[in-house]
């Protein structure tokens, strides 16, 4: 290798080694350093001892990783086995010469004992690509571009109808180099081959290096694909560019990484496979992923995990402490906080101002009807004076809603049951016209509904799913009284209520007038936070109408039906929470850290 090379590898390699940097919304460099810290060497050692002995494994795990991100992203698919039920991507045509899966079971095996459940079976795939073909570099060169024909071998078939019928009138390719054609056609003798390989790169089959650009230029790329860049002035431009060794490094490792970085699974997406080859199957697993990504910085637009792991270390074991010692004394606390980071998200965004008191001049969202029987602020205070007392204007009362929320719900598992990324800023606004106008109503019906949360981003899953948060907390009788007495203005009742239900609920609320009698919305399970508001909901027992209106829509129905599945409702609940958290949040320098969560700073 000359010294230009070398010295670029290096300084590439030392330089990234440094950076912890965000891509494609949450993947990060050195993400399994905290929950996995000798995951990548574990991987490295197992695929460069395999490459030592089986030089063609580079190829074969570039092109597995390939191919797994253009179906369905980067998320191993391409390693799950057929069942009786699907035919999996391993069984297509292109797929059937793969190889190199048992060695990423191996890898999976060992990385299972040190780690459980913890390193996905997609980064298992793009590290043995980037490890595989680092090898002869002794050093990771992950910094590397589809110039990947550079390794590995072709098999006959896919190329031989350009050297005996490539117009379907037995005639060789004319773009294809004559002698070079000639020694294809000693190669692969017929059309019908389909057992012979041939290295795509004739020069240097085995290395990684840029010779694959030189024989494209002489009319020597082997698959009529790698022909067709030279028919565009773009794609010429560019292989004209990568004649040159260290710009080839340099793009095909930004393009690995792009390519990497298709429709990843973060987050609560998706699962941590225990065993690459087949899916997992339990509630548990959900639990052992979530727990995970509690332990990891991630991102997602500019707010991510642990935001305060410098500026106030342990800022969210604080906000769970307090949080904690509350919901043991007052198990109506999580429904609570739920509703509070709810009813703050959709008026301005997830910004605090939900907080903040009227004053003479202005009357805030506080004094909204929505937010009349709201509860919890003094304990959200508590949680900010010791915080200020800790770390001084630097966690934000905005964050303080979102961590309330989710470590109010998570009380009863133990266990964070979502996500929260943090670096929210708080807002300096708040008005009661605005909480009015922009926080879904009881009363609403469906198409409202979806207008109200299309508004804020969220889609009609997010609604059906954020629905599911009624599974705790309770009803005013004067919220949904209307259904038991005069649905229409005829005193009659809703006649999509089931009439059992409607007897009981006649029962706690006498009168339409009754505004202090309350109702558990899941009268089954009122204080566990569970899927059993969807089974309700199926019974035609949804409180509000609001939530009878879920099931008028079809796309709506369909996804209550898909929340009937436990293991469904706590993923999904997951994913939405994350993204109603994410609504219009203030970042940057915008807003301010309040002093006090009930008042903007002076």
């Amino acid at each position: 290798m000359n010294t230009n090379l070398s010295s670029f590898l290096i300084s590439i390699v030392v330089f990234g080694s440094l950076l912890g940097v965000c891509h494609g919304g949450e993947l990060r460099k050195h993400f399994y350093k905290d929950s996995c810290p000798l995951a990548e060497d574990i991987v490295k050692e197992i695929i460069w001892k395999r490459v030592a002995s089986n030089s063609t494994l580079p190829a074969k795990f570039l092109r597995m990783h390939f191919h797994d991100c253009f179906v369905n992203g980067c998320d191993a698919s391409i390693l799950l086995d057929s069942t009786a039920n699907n035919q999996a991507e391993k069984a297509a045509t292109p797929n059937l010469s793969l190889g190199g899966f048992d060695v990423i079971d191996e890898v999976k095996t060992e990385l299972e004992k040190t780690c459980p459940g913890v390193v996905s079976c997609a980064d298992i795939v793009a590290l043995a690509a980037r490890d595989s073909v680092s090898y002869p570099f002794q050093r990771p060169i992950w910094e590397v571009l589809t110039g990947g024909h550079t390794i590995g071998v072709g098999h006959c078939k896919f190329f031989s109808q350009r050297l005996y019928n490539f117009t379907g009138k037995n005639d060789a390719d004319p773009s294809l180099n004559s002698t070079y054609a000639a020694f294809l056609k000693t190669q692969c003798k017929s059309l019908s081959n389909n057992i012979t390989i041939v290295p795509m790169d004739p020069g240097s089959p085995l290395s990684f290096d840029n010779n694959y650009f030189k024989n494209l230029k002489l009319n020597q790329g082997l698959f009529q694909s790698d022909a067709a860049l030279l028919t565009n002035n773009e794609a010429t431009n560019t292989v004209d560019e990568l004649l040159d060794s260290q710009d080839f490094f340099t793009e095909f490792g930004q393009s690995m990484k792009r390519m990497g970085a298709i429709h990843v699974l973060t987050g609560s997406s998706g699962e941590i496979r225990k065993k690459c080859n087949v899916m997992n199957t339990n509630l548990s697993s959900f639990f052992i992923f979530i727990a995970l990504f509690g332990l990891l910085g991630v991102c997602h637009g500019q707010l991510r995990m642990h935001f305060y792991e410098e500026s106030c270390p342990h800022a969210e074991e604080i906000v769970k402490e307090i949080i904690w010692n509350r919901v043991a004394s007052n198990s109506t606390l999580p429904a609570k906080f739920l509703r509070m980071h709810f009813h703050d998200c959709f008026v301005r965004g997830c910004d605090a101002s939900v907080l903040i008191d009227s004053t003479p001049k202005n009357l805030a969202e506080k004094a909204a009807i929505p937010n009349l029987s709201l509860a919890g602020f003094n304990i959200i205070d508590e949680v900010k004076t010791k915080l200020e007392n800790t770390c001084p204007g630097v966690v934000s009362c905005a964050d303080i809603v979102a961590l309330a929320a989710r470590d109010s719900v998570s009380y009863q598992f133990q266990r964070p049951i979502w996500d929260v990324l943090t670096g929210r800023r708080d807002g300096i606004i708040s008005r009661k016209s605005e909480a009015l106008a922009n926080i879904p109503s009881p009363f609403f019906n469906f198409t409202t509904l979806k207008k109200s949360f299309a508004n804020k981003s969220l889609s009609v899953h997010d609604l059906v799913v954020l629905s599911g948060g009624h599974t705790i907390g309770v009803g005013h009788c004067n919220f949904f009284s209307n259904r038991l007495y005069n649905f229409k203005g005829k005193n009659d009742e809703d006649p999509s209520l089931n009439p059992t239900y409607a007897a009981f609920l006649k029962t706690q609320c006498k009168s339409p007038s009754n505004k202090v009698t309350i109702v558990p919305m899941d009268p089954g399970s009122p204080l566990s936070f569970d899927n059993d508001y969807f089974n309700i909901l199926k019974q035609n027992k949804g409180l509000f109408q609001s939530d009878a209106a879920l099931l008028t829509d079809s796309e709506a129905t369909y996804n209550v039906n898909e929340l009937l599945n436990s293991q469904n409702f706590f993923m999904e609940f997951a994913q939405s929470m994350m993204r109603m958290g994410a609504i219009q949040v203030l970042i940057g320098s915008s807003g301010e850290i309040r002093k006090n969560c009930s008042v903007v700073n002076p």
